[in-house]
């Protein structure tokens, strides 16, 4: 995580050695324990607050509410609010664009045949010689097509109409088949919501907040209207406060309704973790983010390290920290990110994935079937050219 790195660079320049203290409560910053009611706080900021240790590793964003009972150091990085979602389905509609396609594709071909034997004809009428019966010269075109027949006897320009015919063929099967796969291999991504607007909009939507969260803290705190129209949900259904305990991933998988709202290095982490565990996808982050906010350290109220900690992060970021931990954030980005161009399906960014065996059991099936097809007309040829022989005798 980023922040083993950041205790282990200011323990470096500061030439300390510590001790991590993990929260018997909650494994989050922590908010007001309202059980008690008595000023004390949970998780790392109750710790603080109980003289348990002296800085949290955790960094997050600062509220007016922190800012009263600890000290808040200057920011360390730069971390966004983003939404959770199951991860979505890719449908194809590969039936609707085969038949368009293969109907059209018919067509083209028929037609390009017509056209050949149409300008075959035009041709003997033109040069007043060669067949000029239309029925026997589609016989003849379908011949040649098949390699069935020999065109070296006719005139150049019958030459030329057939091998413009086989041109045009193979065009349109190449541009057909471009298409069709460039189609079915480009998905068309279902999400639950888009945007956190979508979340307030549709009332089914069960928005998921870490509960004692910073992200909780954010929602519950803010004087946003659309925050606090989540928060209102939230608090509505206190079901919907998740315990950082659990696996956030089978959590939002349990309910279609279900989206994850938390810090996106978080959401990164525990795609990633899944990823590894499941080997699939089973959850993404939505590209739009719903808020940034910027990250510190927290320390003991008064703590006589707190102006040597902000001068320490003050150098290190003149020096090039925020770059440094920036890159780093990057390096946790899990690989079933989904990114603004393909939800929209830009025709600018269609990519061709490639396909699998099983999609295309279709074009192996049709390569049987032709063979066995070819080698049942190749033994009745036989079969006919040998009763022809045998009567001949």
């Amino acid at each position: 995580m980023l922040e083993s790195k950041l205790i282990y660079i200011l323990a470096k320049f500061l030439n300390f050695t510590y001790e991590i203290h993990v929260p018997a409560d909650v494994l989050q910053l922590g908010s007001p324990d309202e059980t008690k009611g008595n000023g004390s706080w949970t998780g790392v900021l109750g710790q603080l607050l109980r003289d348990e240790v002296d800085m949290s590793i955790s960094f997050g964003p600062w509220f007016h509410s922190r800012h009263l009972v600890v000290d808040v150091s200057v920011m360390v990085v730069v971390d966004e609010i983003s939404i959770m979602v199951p991860y979505p389905t890719q449908e194809t509609d590969a039936r609707g664009y085969l038949k368009a396609y293969s109907l059209w594709t018919w067509i083209l071909i028929v037609g390009s045949f017509w056209c050949a034997i149409l300008a075959l004809w035009a041709v003997a009428h033109i040069q007043q010689k060669g067949e000029r019966n239309l029925w026997r010269i589609m016989v003849f075109v379908t011949s040649v097509s098949l390699g069935q027949n020999d065109i070296s006897t006719y005139s150049s320009a019958s030459r030329l109409v057939q091998g413009s015919l086989f041109l045009g063929l193979l065009v349109l099967s190449y541009a057909f088949t471009g298409i069709l796969i460039s189609l079915i291999t480009s998905p068309k991504y279902h999400f639950v919501v888009r945007s956190i607007e979508d979340v307030i909009a549709n009332e089914n939507i069960k928005p998921l907040i870490i509960h004692e969260s910073s992200t909780q803290a954010e929602f519950e705190e803010s004087t946003h209207p659309t925050f606090q129209k989540v928060f209102e949900r939230v608090k509505a259904n206190p079901k919907l406060l998740v315990p950082s305990s659990s696996d956030l991933i089978e959590v939002l998988l349990s309910d279609p309704h279900h989206v994850l709202i938390m810090s996106h290095l978080l959401a990164d982490s525990e795609i990633e973790k899944d990823f590894r565990k499941k080997r699939i996808c089973r959850a993404t982050i939505l590209p739009k983010c719903v808020n940034v906010r910027t990250n510190s350290l927290f320390l003991q109220k008064g703590s006589r390290y707190t102006t040597l900690i902000n001068k320490q992060l003050l150098l290190l970021r003149q020096a090039g920290l925020s770059d440094y931990l920036d890159s780093s954030f990057d390096t946790f980005s899990s690989r079933c990110d989904i990114d603004e161009r393909k939800m929209k399906r830009s025709k600018r960014d269609r990519r061709l994935s490639p396909l699998t065996l099983n999609d295309l059991r279709g074009i192996f099936g049709s390569f049987a079937f032709f063979f066995v097809g070819s080698f049942v007309v190749f033994l009745c040829e036989l079969l006919t050219v040998k009763c022809r022989y045998c009567n001949a005798f």
